[in-house]
Parts: C-alpha cells; structure tokens; sequence
C-alpha cells in the first residue's frame, strides 16, 4: 500500500521530531508498504494577527520586549545553526523517503494532491495550534486533519498528539466533519482521547510514539552504522529545549561536578545561551542518550529513548503556555507503569532507578486499524 505520512519534519535543531518521523515510516515500511513524508509546511497558513492587534501590541512596553526578544532569539538561533551544522538534511536525504515537492499550503495539497492510497497524520504534535485564534490558522487545521486527496483515499491518525488537555469550542466544532472521514484515529496521549470525544469521535485509541515501535537494538543498528564523536570520560547528559521551564540549569552542573562527570550539553528548538554545548548528529544523539551515566531533560522523546535504553533519568517540567504539554510525559509514565520522574529540584529522583516495565513488543497493524470501526476507546496494553 503507497503510504503518505503527514507530520513534523523540517526541523534543523529538534532531534525527537525526525526520529518520531523516521520511526514510523521506517516500520510501515517493515511491513512491505510503499510510505514516505508528505512534505508539508505550515507557516503561510498562519495569518498574522490583525493591524489594530498589532498596533495595541506595539504600544505595550511588555509585550514589545517579549517581541524583540524573540526577534533577538530566533536570529541568534539561526546564525547557531548555520555555524554548527548537524547534519539534519543529511539524515533526511539518507533515512527518510519524502514527496518530491514541498507543499507550502493546505491550498497546494488540495490543487495537487501527494498520490497515496492511504495518509496517516502523527505522531508529534500535530493537532496543537497553541492559542492561536481559529481564524487565523483554520488552513493549517485543514491540513493537519486530512482535508485533501481523493474521498476514496483512506484517512487515519497514528499517535497524533494535541499537546493539550483542553480543546475550545470553536476548534471542536471545525474538526468534528474533518474527523468523521478518518477510519481510525489513535493518539500519543490519553488525555487525547477525550478530546477526540469532544471532536465527536468516540472511538480514539491511546497508543504508543511510534519511537517505540522500534526496540533498543534497532536503534543502536541506526547509530552504530554513522561515525560517530564520543566523549572522552564519564558524562551527564543534558538535552534542553526551548519550552519554558522554572529551573535553575546550573544545579545540574553542581550535580554532575559533585560526582566527577562532565555534562554534554544539546538543545533543541532554538535554544540559545553561553554555555558550551556538543552540536551531535542524530546518530551521535541516540549514542549520547545511550552511553550516558544520567540523562536530564525537558524533552519527550528523550525520556522516551531513555527508558528504551534504560537510563537513570529525570524530566524538567514544562510551565506557563507550554504546561499542557506535561501530559506528554504523565502518559509516558503510565504507560511502563513506573513512577513520575518529575526534577523539581531534589535529585534523588536521578540517583534512583528507573522502574520502568518495557513491553517486549509494540504493535501497529495497518490491516488492523484499516478494518476498525468508532468502537473501543484504547489500544490494549
């Protein structure tokens, strides 16, 4: 079956985005299907906030600051990038099958369609549009919940995440038609599940990333095949994106100087500071994570790629807009049935080990899912 998978891809600083994308096609493909990465990008369906918005903004000192700041924060992020490649198109050329345009529009995916019998959207967070009004981002909603190709194309959502717990009305009302053409819905976390409800899909199914649909050795074959640069000695890993987090990241050095470690230090998603850092290749990454004595982090998939190779770790907390998106990892916990590994300033929490049950395998059959009905409310465990 020719498979378009329609999800994050573009990033050139966020690791658990191409690997989440790598990981599902990679399995499908498994499975003898011919699946490859819809291209898509959003941006220019985001509209910008209205002028008299804009103008009220400009007249606040606050949010004027906020605005510069930002301004100040992606340049600098970008010059970052372009010093310190870390080979992200590399990897996507090598790893990832891709559309041969890119589709700038949902307007450019409904004028010329990418050829497939069936699209699954996820994993990631596709379906979070933040706070944004519908008004200004309803073509990218479009796009993300399928709205192009043939009706007889097969729709459906593999661990597509909301990133939210909560769903205004407006949204609901807009997705429900756009959901009722899906053959089968799942989503990374379970607080999703009730959103689909609220979508007026009753039958959503709580399943994994699809990074774990892929065990331990399976990315270790993935690293093991690039050259690699290691650390010398003993090491902490630290992995930082840019959400907003109530921490103090130098008590992980203290932790780390304490026990004769060094710190690796990676960001992603435009994080920008002074402190020196290891620009790594994804291959290099998943070995960093692997290798580690402890890894600290506010990121999903490094938790995620941390319980698979079995890691003492500790998760920051995310606050303010970003604190929806901690029902990431309070799903992550529950699903290895282990207890929350939340770093709120005690670090007992990383001296201990991680009681995390990993299930010998993981499942997603595309015959299956094709053959569901709206029945059932999760995928069993």
């Amino acid at each position: 079956m020719k498979i378009g998978i329609l999800t994050f891809w573009w990033s050139a600083d966020n690791y658990g985005q191409l690997l989440q994308a790598y990981a599902l096609q990679a399995y499908l493909r498994g499975q003898g299907h011919d699946a490859y990465l819809i291209r898509y990008k959003w941006e220019k369906d985001f509209t910008p906030s209205p002028l008299a918005l804009r103008l009220l903004k400009a007249c606040n000192p606050v949010l004027l600051f906020r605005f510069f700041s930002a301004r100040r924060r992606i340049r600098a992020a970008k010059q970052e990038q372009a010093a310190f490649d870390r080979g992200f198109d590399a990897f996507r050329d090598r790893y990832i099958a891709q559309s041969p345009r890119v589709y700038n529009s949902w307007t450019e995916l409904r004028e010329d369609p990418p050829q497939a019998d069936c699209y699954i959207v996820g994993s990631d967070q596709v379906w979070n549009f933040g706070a944004i009004p519908l008004a200004r981002c309803r073509s990218a909603v479009h796009a993300y919940f399928l709205d192009f190709g043939k009706p007889e194309t097969v729709r459906l959502s593999y661990a597509a995440s909301w990133g939210r717990v909560t769903l205004p009305d407006e949204y609901a009302r807009e997705i429900a038609p756009l959901l009722s053409r899906f053959r089968y819905v799942s989503v990374r976390e379970e607080s999703g599940v009730s959103l689909c409800v609220q979508c007026g899909f009753p039958g959503a199914r709580w399943v994994r990333d699809p990074t774990l649909l892929l065990d331990a050795e399976a990315w270790r074959a993935l690293y093991k095949e690039n050259e690699l640069r290691e650390p010398t000695g003993r090491y902490l890993f630290l992995y930082m994106l840019g959400n907003e987090c109530e921490f103090d990241i130098e008590t992980v050095y203290r932790f780390a100087r304490e026990r004769n470690l060094q710190v690796v230090y990676v960001t992603g998603n435009s994080v920008v500071d002074r402190r020196e850092k290891w620009f790594a290749t994804i291959p290099e990454w998943l070995a960093l994570v692997d290798h580690a004595e402890y890894v600290v982090t506010n990121s999903f998939h490094c938790c995620v790629f941390s319980v698979l190779f079995e890691k003492r770790f500790a998760v920051i907390p995310l606050k303010g807009a970003a604190g929806g998106m901690n029902a990431r990892m309070d799903s992550l916990f529950e699903l290895f049935r282990m207890k929350p590994r939340w770093l709120r300033g005690d670090f007992s929490v990383l001296e201990s080990e991680a009681d995390a049950r990993v299930p010998d395998t993981f499942r997603f059959d595309l015959q299956e899912a094709l053959g569901e009905t709206s029945e059932g409310t999760r995928e069993s465990r």
